[in-house]
């Protein structure tokens, strides 16, 4: 009988923890748990369900675990096995700012319910929390501009760096533990889940989808269907939204809407570069945080049962766009870095609110005071059109010495594929040296931002054995050529990974130049013709006696000819590419 007791109890504990799996959202929509029980209540559904498992993925500076829920509906847990099984794999990340944190709350019960759906072909990812060390800098004072949670995490990391700027440059061990779950998984579509700050409006929430430009034509156009399906489920759920709110002029919604193109830092550029459309959800930080939460999850459900249906085709359009990377024509077409803002419009419907400016009387400054009690439309210029500002002339391979270790690492984070270069060569490449260099003079994430000019060569250099040389003609083309070409803003010299080589090492005293300078003019009297034009050119150099000094000092076989130049070289030649010895 205590036998039979026992496993009744047991029995009914069990049936308990299958039903009893409310989130503590759920339970009080008015709060966001913490750490621990977040991490408690994915153990117990990953306990409770078999088609969920729970894992970590790494750990942050301080040493927490990196949550992740895997669900599948057959139960699969490993990325080989799900390729295998023709899934889609659908990535979705909250807490990359903490303090925003509709999408760990919207998620923890969504992903409960997807065995109710029925769905099958899509595999999906969740990570609950990703900056988990800035969500346990827990407390009622993490966003100013936002209403609700009760208390929230903060921003940045431990180490007050940024996430949603680091996926390129992925100096954070967080990011670092991502790049390699990315490259483990390949999803095929994210979803990076944050709250604005901004204007007021009536959109519950607005979303960033990379449209115009900078994702494979094949995904855009896929993502183009995919936001067709969305925008209009969403109204039919009473949840309207809009792209992501970016205005013209500051918090003035009748100055128009900005349409941008993300760089790499940021999570749906990242995506794009790696051939796979992402979704920024920008929930409304001033509506109600159950509305965030149930619009946040509104989407989460109409995305994961689009991709079910068109899974096949998105599978299909990622493994085209992959192919195309390695293509000469890719190669042979300028590969944008950079967009600006147009001035091609189009009108858009804008749903606000009634705003009006004023004057501070302590500040002396203006600024908006909106009405949400008196809801509006305008119709304002929509400038969605950017334009291309910047573009690499792709070579057929770099090349990188052996000693930028911290570049190389990165570079293999990202996907890039490179082999060694077996033994010393002389190699003919294009490279540049870096001209009126100047570093930005606060620190930003981490590092001192660089502006230069560029000096195009064309030499003929000697690589040493251990060299890196990257083919471009691979799916990973376009992340190594945003950190390989020092146009791009997101580029390795210009996060400051090459500041060694921006200076000169070896100096020669005022006699002894002084000297040289005579013998050198009376050799050659053009000489000073040439300095002329350049006093004239630069009233700075005029005036510097040590300008002049080096202004010569560069002209004679004692300069270190490798001062400013980039050590990292383009190989415009396929034939000398697969004559070079190369190994793994």
């Amino acid at each position: 009988m205590r036998i039979w007791l026992l496993l009744m109890s047991l029995a009914l504990a069990g049936s308990v923890l299958a039903s009893d799996l409310s989130t503590p959202w759920e339970d009080d929509p008015t709060s966001t748990p913490r750490y621990a029980e977040t991490i408690s209540w994915c153990e117990d559904l990953a306990e409770a369900r078999s088609q969920v498992t729970y894992t970590t993925f790494g750990q942050s500076g301080r040493g927490r675990e990196l949550p992740l829920l895997i669900w599948d509906p057959q139960g699969l847990q490993d990325p080989i096995a799900c390729r295998e099984a023709g899934r889609s794999v659908l990535l979705v990340q909250a807490c990359i700012h903490a303090g925003e944190s509709c999408g760990k709350d919207a998620g923890m019960g969504w992903i409960r319910d997807l065995e109710e759906r029925g769905l099958d072909g899509v595999t999906v990812l969740f990570i609950p929390i990703f900056n988990v060390d800035g969500h346990e800098r827990f407390g009622p004072y993490g966003r100013i501009n936002q209403n609700g949670p009760r208390e929230m995490g903060w921003r940045v990391n431990a180490g007050n760096l940024n996430l949603n700027r680091d996926f390129y440059k992925a100096d954070t061990p967080e990011m670092q533990a991502w790049l390699r779950l990315w490259n483990q998984w390949q999803p095929h579509f994210m979803v990076d889940i944050h709250s604005t700050d901004g204007a007021d409006y009536q959109y519950p929430l607005t979303y960033g989808l990379e449209l115009r430009g900078n994702l494979d034509p094949g995904l855009t156009g896929w993502l183009n269907s995919y936001l067709t399906v969305m925008e209009e489920s969403m109204v039919a759920d009473g949840f309207p939204m809009a792209p992501y709110v970016s205005f013209r002029d500051w918090h003035d919604p009748r100055s128009g809407l900005n349409s941008w193109v993300a760089g790499p830092r940021y999570s749906q550029g990242y995506a794009a570069i790696r051939n796979r459309p992402g979704l920024l959800i920008e929930t409304h930080m001033l509506k109600p945080y159950p509305v965030r939460v149930r619009s946040t999850r509104a989407l989460l459900d109409h995305t994961v049962v689009y991709i079910a249906d068109q899974g096949a085709d998105l599978r299909r359009l990622a493994q085209e766009a992959d192919a195309r990377s390695t293509t000469p024509e890719f190669r042979a077409t300028p590969y944008p870095l950079h967009w600006e803002a147009s001035e091609e419009s189009e009108e858009f419907t804008f749903l606000g609110v009634e705003y009006e400016a004023r004057t501070s009387e302590l500040s002396g400054g203006e600024y908006f005071v909106y009405d949400s009690s008196r809801p509006t439309s305008f119709t304002v210029p929509f400038y969605s059109r950017p334009a291309v500002d910047v573009a690499a002339d792709l070579p057929e391979a770099y090349l990188i010495p052996p000693e930028w270790t911290t570049v190389i690492q990165r570079l293999a984070l990202h996907g890039v594929v490179m082999q060694r270069l077996d033994e010393a060569a002389e190699i003919p490449v294009r490279s540049w040296r870096f001209r009126d260099i100047e570093w930005q003079q606060r620190p930003y994430e981490g590092h001192h931002p660089l502006e230069y000019e560029l000096e195009p060569r064309n030499e003929v250099r000697r690589y040493p054995a251990g060299t890196m040389v990257i083919d471009l003609a691979q799916p990973a083309a376009g992340a190594a050529a945003h950190g390989l070409d020092p146009l791009g803003p997101d580029a390795f010299v210009r996060w400051g990974f090459f500041d060694a080589v921006m200076t000169r090492v070896e100096y020669v005293e005022s006699y002894v130049i002084e000297a040289m300078m005579e013998t050198m003019v009376a050799e050659d009297p053009g000489l000073l013709d040439e300095l002329e034009e350049a006093k004239a050119a630069d009233p700075e150099l005029a005036a510097n006696p040590w300008a002049i000094r080096y202004w010569f000092y560069e002209r004679t076989p004692f300069y270190d000819q490798q001062a400013f130049v980039y050590p990292v070289g383009c190989l415009d030649d396929r034939a000398v590419l697969e004559s070079l010895p190369l190994g793994d």
